[in-house]
Formats: C-alpha cells, structure tokens, sequence
C-alpha cells in the first residue's frame, strides 16, 4: 500500500488503508507469539563413506563471521530441521511487519517539508564569476 500523495507532511491514507495495516500488523505479531523453538543454520545429511557406515547429521551455522559445525543424532536433525524451518518464517514475517510499520508511520505522522526542485536555492552564490 502506497501513499496516495506526494506532497510533504502527512501523507493521504484512508481510515480503512490504516485499519487494515494494523490488522495486518497484529496478525503477524500472532503468528510469532506461537512460535516454539528458533535456531539458525542449517542441517545437512551426510552420507556414509563405507558401506557398513551411517548416515550422520551434521548442524551449520555462522558465529562471529566463522561456521561452526556440530554434531547431531537423528532426532536431534528432525527437531533442529523444524526450529530452523521456525526462523525462516518468523524472519519472513518479521521483514513484512517492518514495511507494515515504515509504511504505517511514514502515513500517519507529520513529516517534513520538501524543497522544489527547480526553484534557485541562492541566485546571488550562482552569479558571482569564479576569479572574483
């Protein structure tokens, strides 16, 4: 949802268009509140090397700019594989209340005034030759 204005201060949203912005904004943050268990990074499987060998699990993730790797049983993978599953959507509706918020915001509160484009700023600064 736009702004149906371009002028400066406060921008044009219909009392529906903001209405629907917060609904849209408290069904999202209702949608986080359910959430269980949140971890980032990935689960790999790792196939046997050996015949008699088997599968092993491994977790992935980045700390402080490095990949740390650790170890997991298969139920561990299936319960990481969920919470990582769990993050990505909550980071999805997190990116999406952030624009419902920066939308809703800019819309309901004063902003400034812009300048004109083509109006001269300071006329006497432009006329003065560059020697003198």
């Amino acid at each position: 949802m736009k702004p149906q204005g371009k002028s400066s201060g406060k921008r044009s949203f219909s009392p529906s268009a903001l209405h629907a912005l917060r609904a849209a904004y408290r069904e999202l943050d209702r949608a986080i509140r359910r959430q269980p268990w949140l971890v980032q990074g990935s689960v790999n499987a790792v196939a046997p090397k050996s015949p008699a060998g088997s599968v092993t699990y491994t977790w992935t993730r980045k700390v402080r700019a490095k990949t740390v790797t650790v170890a997991l049983s298969h139920e561990q993978s299936a319960a990481f594989r969920q919470a990582i599953e769990a993050n990505r959507r909550i980071e999805a509706t997190l990116a999406h209340l952030r624009e419902l918020s920066q939308t809703a915001l800019l819309a309901e509160l004063l902003g400034v005034t812009k300048r004109r484009l083509n109006a001269p700023q300071n006329a006497e600064a432009k006329s003065v030759p560059k020697g003198a």
